[in-house]
């Protein structure tokens, strides 16, 4: 089983012709179950509004101070290697991944919000929504992302137990 990554972002907004990823978190999985986390804040080379910056906690000065896209895009990739990639809604993901990385990412990948849609369908199933339905509690202050990389795991081990 080759090792599990699951992938978050976040960015200053939805159109992958404007907007930047200001945000990766990964958390790698091995066959051995070790856990290694990759997690940068990125400047994103352009003022975010300040309904965005509320959302990712992040003032335009603050982002100012991290390195830009292309000064982690290697560490990244050397991260992810061969493994299996796994979000929540994965075209966002890795549309912006791909067009900010400027690789095509052709890794497996998994779609937590495809297994939900199929699990609750017609329901809101943002990970918001996820994790109250299957009762998943996190009480961090950690950023979204890095919030939504652990918690996703759990959110998939409960959807596959139940889709089986």
């Amino acid at each position: 089983m080759p090792d599990r990554i699951f992938v978050s972002i976040e960015t200053t907004g939805i159109n992958t012709s404007t907007d930047k990823i200001v945000e990766i978190a990964a958390l790698k999985i091995d066959k051995n179950n070790i856990k290694s986390l990759f997690h940068q804040i990125i400047n994103p080379e352009k003022e975010i509004d300040k309904n965005i910056s509320n959302i990712i906690g992040y003032s335009n000065e603050e982002l100012k101070k991290y390195p830009k896209i292309n000064e982690i895009n290697k560490s990244f990739i050397n991260f992810i290697n061969s493994s299996t990639l796994i979000g929540h809604n994965n075209d966002f993901i890795f549309s912006f991944l791909n067009k900010e990385l400027n690789v095509e990412i052709s890794n497996e990948k998994i779609d937590v919000f495809e297994i939900a849609k199929k699990k609750y369908p017609n329901e809101n199933n943002s990970t918001d929504n996820l994790k109250k339905k299957l009762n998943i509690i996190n009480n961090s202050t950690f950023s979204s992302s890095l919030n939504e990389v652990l918690e996703l795991p759990k959110i998939l081990d409960i959807l596959s137990s139940k889709i089986k």
